[in-house]
């Protein structure tokens, strides 16, 4: 059975599909200035970026040209005009031709979330949401693309560390929006994901931040002993981190499920005061390979 994550946490809601469903007034009125500040700034990049390509390319003429007319000076000048060129080709090269802003792609993540949101109801599923990382043997995945988001039935349904699809019931088992980021984080780090939470728990944090730039900031409380992590998130990218499997919440449960190999039970509130959501992430304890890990 699901557990809840404490007394006084409110689980992630689901809300009515009005709540869900985002028209475009109402997703203008949320991003409002902000929206046009990243259409400006992303166009300022492309054109400073272009200008920068044209500048280096004006470089490495001149200095191709001064080569032809000054003798002495050549071999310097004609590097300096290969420098020139390269730095050109390598700065068009490397300029995005395409920006998605954050607001397009949170149109398109909430229609989703609504959609298998009511899915869920209609399956009658509460709001608990459980990360479950497949058995070694139980599945032809491995790592974060093994784990699986498992929404319980309202009339009492569970999940263990393996995935139960033959009980003859219909159970929601659905592949999380995390999986594909933590398995590419995964892939990337040189010792892999660390396997006790205080470590992966940073990892995990300074990915959102950094790498995935999903939010401004992430500041994770670790409690091994009670086997639970606290991250506090602000400014994010998909809007509302309390809506179903948000990329943010899926981040870090679907990496905490992956790195100590447990079900993750996780919860969104919202910290009105600070404009800010807690994410909470909460697993049972397995004092046996808690000791092995240190």
């Amino acid at each position: 059975m699901t557990t809840d994550l404490d007394d006084d946490a409110s689980t992630i809601r689901t809300g009515s599909p009005d709540d869900l469903a985002s028209t475009d007034d109402g997703l203008e009125a949320r991003f409002g200035r902000g929206a046009r500040r990243e259409r400006d700034a992303a166009h300022a990049r492309l054109v400073r970026n272009r200008n920068t390509a044209v500048g280096f390319a004006l470089l490495g003429a001149l200095g191709f040209v001064a080569g032809l007319a000054v003798p002495d000076g050549r071999q310097v000048l004609f590097a300096l005009a290969g420098v020139g060129g390269f730095a050109a080709i390598l700065t068009y090269a490397m300029a995005p031709g395409r920006v998605l802003e954050a607001r397009d792609g949170a149109r398109v993540y909430e229609t989703c979330a609504a959609n298998v949101a009511r899915l869920a109801d209609e399956l009658g599923g509460t709001a608990d949401r459980r990360y479950v990382p497949a058995d070694d043997d139980g599945a032809d995945d491995d790592g974060a693309d093994a784990v699986r988001l498992f929404v319980p039935r309202a009339s009492g349904d569970a999940a263990s560390g393996a995935l139960e699809h033959g009980s003859g019931r219909r159970r929601l088992f659905l592949e999380p929006t995390g999986a594909s980021f933590v398995g590419e984080l995964e892939r990337t780090l040189p010792d892999g994901l660390a396997g006790r939470p205080q470590p992966l728990a940073e990892q995990l944090t300074d990915a959102l931040t950094d790498r995935f730039e999903l939010v401004d900031r992430a500041e994770p409380l670790v409690d091994p002993e009670g086997g639970r992590v606290y991250v506090a998130v602000s400014d994010g990218a998909f809007g509302p981190v309390d809506r179903f499997d948000h990329p943010v919440a899926s981040i870090l449960a679907v990496g905490l499920a992956t790195g100590l190999e447990r079900p993750i039970d996780a919860a969104v509130t919202a910290e009105t005061d600070r404009g800010e959501w807690l994410v909470r992430c909460r697993w049972e304890r397995d004092d046996a390979r808690e000791e092995g890990a240190e």
